[in-house]
């Protein structure tokens, strides 16, 4: 065996037991995800990146500038919200959020701990209801509530890892640059 063979494979043996020690079954859709980043870590980063985002937009004007808008969409939020809280308790200690982004692209988003935000074309160009904003706004609050964003951060810190192990396997003419 040569010491490149035995380098990948130890290598893939670490991953593969890095995916068996990181794979959950998700409480909420019943499927296996690879959770290597905790949930906990995962809302701390979006606390900072969805600060990070709303701030350009919020100086540009584009944050809440409708006050008619912004209250429809908190009393939507806040009745779906309610339904994951009963859901999942544990989310009663998340700092849920919703933003109104002036944008005509019909477009919502969310990221852990409740951080989320939808634009005003998702109102404005669909001429949406309270119903139909509802199962939207419950569609992202579902994402939320699924780790989505921490699966993703693992999913990319797997993909990572993986690139460098082998990066670090000696055969550097190999990887693509």
């Amino acid at each position: 065996m040569t010491k490149r063979t035995l380098s990948l494979l130890l290598i893939l043996l670490g991953l593969v037991s890095l995916f068996m020690a990181g794979c959950a079954t998700n409480p909420v859709t019943g499927r296996q995800q690879l959770m290597l980043v905790p949930e906990s870590q995962a809302i701390s980063a979006s606390r900072q990146a969805y600060a990070q985002m709303l701030a350009p937009i919020r100086e540009e004007g584009r944050l809440n500038s409708d006050p008619a808008v912004k209250a429809r969409i908190d009393r939507i939020t806040g009745r779906v919200v309610a339904q994951a809280i009963a859901y999942r308790p544990e989310t009663r200690n998340w700092e849920w959020e919703m933003q109104v982004i002036d944008n005509d692209v019909p477009n919502a988003f969310a990221m852990a701990g409740g951080k989320m935000g939808i634009y005003t074309g998702m109102i404005t160009k669909l001429n949406a209801t309270d119903d139909e904003l509802a199962q939207v706004i419950a569609h992202e609050v579902a994402h939320a509530l699924s780790a989505h964003t921490a699966e993703k951060m693992s999913v990319a810190l797997a993909t990572n890892l993986a690139v460098a192990g082998f990066a670090l396997s000696g055969e550097r003419s190999q990887v693509a640059m």
